[in-house]
């Protein structure tokens, strides 16, 4: 009994310990478990927060690498389909496909192991507006020799008809200047609108805020003062009617119509000044001079020549940018110049323009059949340029001369003039003074009230989206 008592007492004496010992070794277990349990989730908040940082970096590399290439788009700089951006060891991959005058641009970034893809589609902005066939400044517009115009006509100079010249559409001049025809031979198929109307024949209406006088109006006459004039429907007036018969109405009124507002041609002289910056960062021709293009295939621009260009012989040339010639440009014999496929419906510009002589320099001639397309799309043009400013002056020199069945796209000489003979044919033409003669047509095109540009003010692209695809 004493034994039994002895060693219960012995066993007794170990429990706490022994307890005591296995709570210490419970709770560094648990210990140990929650230091693991942190340490993995540490782990794998890391990671995470490695692979987002990862996929940022990416992210913003593909952004630099399309910002990259819409930049050069916009600004008239070479690109190509393929583009690879390297920064910090990594690279970005930009690939440009073109759907007609659509262009979608995706780039990849990847670091290390992180990909994200962004796309921008970028369409043609808005150009020059070309409303009319012909557009001319103070120097006004001379029609004679059977000459047509297939559109209308706005002139802030006066408009001079003779020798069955015709103008199909309307014929409006602003400020105090005059339509002069030569009745009955002329014809104007449109409305009219001038400070005066003198000798006109007009299928549609006419309106003078001073007098519509002998000429034949086949709808209504609205004018100050009428006299000696046939009015096949109603006439308006406030001084007088005199000498004219009316199959219509003779209504006297106190509105007197106003002279129309001078507007701004399509294309400023800043306009002009950007192709040409950028026809010079396109590298420039200094010799041989001048720069002669003869019976060979050849594309060009953007490029600035330092002197006279003549393209001639069976010569096609393609543009592939703004050209800039300080000098005279000279088409001839057969040549053909056109804009690549690849332009869809946009436009370009070569320019004549020396600035140290721009009254017996910077002028263009194009003759002997030579011809001038755009792209093949609609809407593609190319628009030639003459910055020749002898006319504006009060000088005779001629800054655009094409002639002998030279057929051309679009024609502008803000500050000169373009004279039209022999059965030079096109399509618009913008000039201080326009002189058509000898059986000269102009036929308007519908497209090119919104002219757009492959580069420049006004023209290029826009952004159209531009989101996250991966």
């Amino acid at each position: 009994m004493q034994n039994y008592k002895n060693r219960s007492n012995r066993y007794s004496s170990f429990l706490p310990g022994q307890a005591m010992m296995t709570i210490v070794l419970f709770t560094l277990f648990i210990g140990s478990a929650g230091v693991l349990a942190f340490s993995f989730v540490s782990l794998g908040e890391t990671a995470a927060s490695r692979n987002i940082l990862q996929s940022e970096r990416s992210y913003f590399l593909a952004e630099a690498g399309l910002e990259d290439v819409i930049y050069r788009m916009k600004n008239g700089k070479s690109y190509s389909t393929y583009e690879l951006l390297s920064l910090d060891g990594s690279l970005a991959t930009t690939t440009t496909t073109s759907l007609g005058s659509t262009r979608t641009i995706e780039t990849q970034g990847s670091v290390q192991g992180g990909v994200r893809k962004v796309r921008a589609t970028m369409a043609i902005g808005a150009g020059a507006s070309f409303n009319y066939g012909v557009q001319v400044g103070r120097g006004g517009f001379l029609l004679e020799n059977n000459s047509a115009v297939s559109g209308s006509v706005h002139a802030g100079g006066t408009i001079t008809l003779k020798d069955d010249g015709a103008i199909t559409g309307d014929a409006f001049v602003s400020s105090t200047s005059q339509i002069i025809g030569n009745k009955p031979k002329t014809r104007i198929g449109g409305h009219a609108r001038a400070h005066t109307i003198v000798n006109a024949v007009i299928d549609l209406n006419a309106t003078s805020s001073t007098a519509i006088t002998n000429s034949a109006v086949a709808r209504n006459a609205y004018a100050d003062t009428i006299i000696d004039s046939s009015i096949t429907k109603d006439a308006y007036y406030v001084s007088s009617i005199t000498g004219s018969t009316v199959g219509g109405l003779t209504i006297a009124t106190s509105s007197t119509p106003q002279d129309l507002p001078d507007i701004p041609l399509p294309i400023s002289d800043s306009d002009i000044g950007v192709w040409e910056n950028i026809a010079a960062a396109g590298g420039v021709h200094s010799s041989p001079c001048p720069y002669v293009i003869d019976d060979i295939t050849i594309s060009i621009g953007p490029l600035k020549i330092d002197c006279d260009l003549t393209i001639q012989g069976d010569a096609d040339v393609t543009l592939t940018g703004p050209v800039w010639v300080a000098g005279d440009i000279d088409l001839k014999n057969n040549v053909i110049v056109r804009l690549p496929p690849s332009y869809g419906a946009s436009s370009e510009v070569l320019i004549a323009d020396n600035p140290s002589d721009r009254i017996t320099s910077s002028k263009i001639i194009t003759q002997n059949n030579a011809i001038t397309m755009g792209s093949g799309s609609g809407g593609s043009y190319i628009i030639f340029i003459s910055q020749n400013n002898s006319s504006e002056l009060g000088g005779n020199e001629t800054a655009i001369f094409p002639q002998n069945n030279a057929t051309n796209s679009v024609l502008y000489a803000a500050h000169g003039e373009i004279l039209l003979q022999n059965n030079a044919g096109l399509k618009e033409a913008t000039a201080y003074l326009i002189h058509m003669k000898n059986n000269a047509v102009l036929l308007y095109e519908t497209g090119l009230e919104e002219v757009v540009f492959s580069s420049g003010p006004g023209g290029g692209y826009d952004i159209a989206s531009w989101k996250e695809v991966e």
